[in-house]
């Protein structure tokens, strides 16, 4: 009877443990559930909160207005302003090409255009006058002529030990002598040339060039305009084709691209 107490006792005790535990589980799972509800609900209102602050701070912003319209910078009074153009009357324009046909043409080298709401210096280019051959030409050397023009028929040439026409003038010359412009024109080519070395070519206008060669030491380049009389350069060392005719100035002159006397334009 004794074991069978005990042993009910002990059943009894296990069931109030467990039961205690299971309470004690409820409690803790109850008061978890209870402290997420809360967490929840805080952030919520936190929430509310912020989007009802956002609103206010939409709502006191200050509105965009809108642009009536656009001010443009103020022109300065040496800024020039394109004019709208005026309708002139048919006696106007009659007058005022009679005085224009009147008056001489005037040349300006820079004219001011009104160009996106500003002043713009627009250089105009500058047209060269042609030149005109005076049909006259001045020694480029003082020195004789070794060799005169020759194209109706073939003169000696002593370095090549041959007879052949001359569409030049070669004028004897010492080495270092200034080579003059024999009239105003403009340098149009500089090259090495293998029979007259050191070569300059002017345009003297109306279709008229200058050739000078076995030249050094030049004092312009190609597009330079020279008056008669400016120095080119000077006289250089003869090439092979010219060794035995000695230190000498090649002149020649042509027109249209064909050779032509210079003596006819040289002071004799």
């Amino acid at each position: 009877m004794k074991e069978r107490k005990t042993s009910g006792s002990t059943g009894q005790k296990q069931i109030i443990v467990a039961c205690c535990l299971m309470l004690i589980l409820v409690t803790c799972l109850t008061g978890l559930y209870i402290a997420r509800k809360m967490e929840q609900q805080n952030m919520e209102a936190e929430l509310a909160k912020n989007n009802e602050k956002i609103s206010q701070d939409v709502e006191e912003a200050e509105p965009i207005q809108a642009v009536d319209s656009v001010i443009l910078p103020e022109v300065k009074e040496d800024e020039v302003i394109d004019e709208a153009p005026q309708i002139q009357s048919k006696e106007d324009i009659t007058e005022n090409n009679d005085m224009d046909a009147e008056e001489e043409p005037k040349t300006e080298d820079v004219k001011a255009a009104s160009v996106g709401g500003s002043a713009v210096s627009v250089e105009k280019e500058v047209v060269k006058p042609a030149l005109q051959f005076a049909g006259e030409l001045q020694w480029p050397v003082e020195g004789n002529v070794l060799m005169n023009y020759s194209m109706d028929q073939s003169i000696y040439f002593a370095t090549l030990d041959q007879y052949k026409y001359n569409p030049a003038m070669i004028i004897s010359a010492k080495a270092g002598d200034a080579v003059k412009a024999a009239a105003e024109g403009d340098i149009v080519e500089i090259r090495e040339d293998a029979q007259t070395g050191l070569t300059v070519v002017m345009d003297i206008g109306d279709d008229y060039t200058l050739t000078y060669g076995q030249l050094q030491d030049l004092n312009f380049k190609e597009g330079a305009h020279l008056e008669a009389g400016d120095v080119i350069g000077a006289v250089a060392k003869p090439t092979k084709y010219y060794s035995l005719e000695g230190e000498n100035l090649y002149f020649e002159l042509m027109k249209n691209g064909s050779p032509d006397d210079p003596t006819e334009y040289l002071p004799q």
